[in-house]
């Protein structure tokens, strides 16, 4: 685990951890999930390895259905288009961008495909894969990989760029940050100092505020009295109300109750969020929260509600548009 305290680049934000910090981070842009890098000798043994894995694919024949088949038709598609021969369905290299891209089904009795880019920097491969349904959508799907493979810089998440760009785990998509919006990312913070405590971000841009739901502002009530209905023992409100973060006006709530795994202690819970701004990639729809639970041995080193709203507001507090994020 890092020793010092670092500003950690995700998504289009930054936050600052402290000491003894471990975060996670998955991340979606435009539906490609980016995989964690990993440590390799050579272009040329990736380009070796791929090429074995293309050759065992394409020796693999796909083994359709008359029942799939008549449930494609009726679905309104044409089977022929939605399967390839064999599992193999492209691949392709550039030497000079060190990239490989391979398309494949991965099932031979689905219309389910695969297309990965494999993209090497510095001895280090990092893979993007992207899912899709139906071999005739293969050859946009790799158009957009291919694209956006290109774009990606390595980076050390723990010094924020200062270009446009959306970060992932070790690197980031730079971009100019225009609509479509298809991006969304998931952070989760451990802490070396604190065993007991969770710190989680979901974010997510939009292209409409979703009205299926109502905020968090106008269902936190009903929420406390299911909560109180179903916990022995007093549940206390240790903040609530509006608050702006990120960049954003949203809405938090803090609570403490009874921890009935182990008696005589409490679980206290931070939430936060936001409802996003339509085709503002700095304005996600956010929803953050802090779990605060004695371990499984009873212990805790958050004792009091005061020490876990003041660790709940040095988090949130420093979560912040990356300056240059667009």
């Amino acid at each position: 685990m890092p020793s010092q305290p670092y500003s950690l680049c995700i998504g289009r934000f930054v936050i600052d951890l402290p000491v003894g910090a471990n975060a996670r981070i998955d991340a979606s842009y435009h539906f490609i999930e980016p995989q964690k890098p990993k440590q390799v000798d050579s272009f040329e043994q990736v380009k070796q390895q791929l090429e074995v894995r293309a050759k065992d694919l394409q020796t693999h024949q796909i083994q359709r259905s008359p029942r799939h088949d008549a449930m494609a038709k009726a679905g309104g598609f044409d089977p022929d288009k939605l399967y390839g021969k064999t599992q193999l369905l492209g691949f392709d290299i550039d030497d000079s961008l060190q990239q490989v891209v391979l398309g494949y089904m991965p099932d031979p009795t689905s219309s389910g495909i695969i297309s990965e880019v494999h993209k090497i920097f510095n001895n280090m491969d990092y893979v993007f894969k992207f899912e899709d349904a139906g071999a005739d959508n293969y050859a946009k799907d790799r158009q957009i990989l291919w694209a956006a493979a290109t774009s990606f810089t390595p980076l050390n998440n723990r010094t924020p760029p200062t270009k446009p760009g959306f970060c992932v785990d070790g690197g980031m998509f730079a971009d100019s940050g225009k609509p479509p919006v298809k991006e969304s990312f998931t952070l989760v913070v451990r802490f070396a100092d604190h065993p007991d405590a969770q710190f989680v971000i979901d974010a997510h841009a939009i292209d409409a505020v979703n009205k299926d739901e109502p905020s968090l502002r106008h269902r936190v009530d009903g929420e406390l009295n299911i909560l109180r209905a179903n916990v022995q023992g007093h549940v206390g409100v240790i903040d609530r109300g509006d608050l702006k973060a990120a960049g954003q006006d949203g809405y938090q709530i803090g609570i403490s109750a009874p921890y009935d795994e182990v008696p005589g202690t409490h679980i206290r819970k931070f939430f936060w969020s936001a409802d996003g701004v339509p085709n503002d990639v700095t304005r996600p729809f956010m929803e953050v929260d802090m779990t605060i639970q004695p371990t499984d041995d009873g212990k805790s080193t958050i004792k009091t509600d005061a020490e876990a709203k003041a660790l709940w507001d040095q988090l949130i507090g420093s979560l912040r548009i990356r300056p240059g994020a667009v």
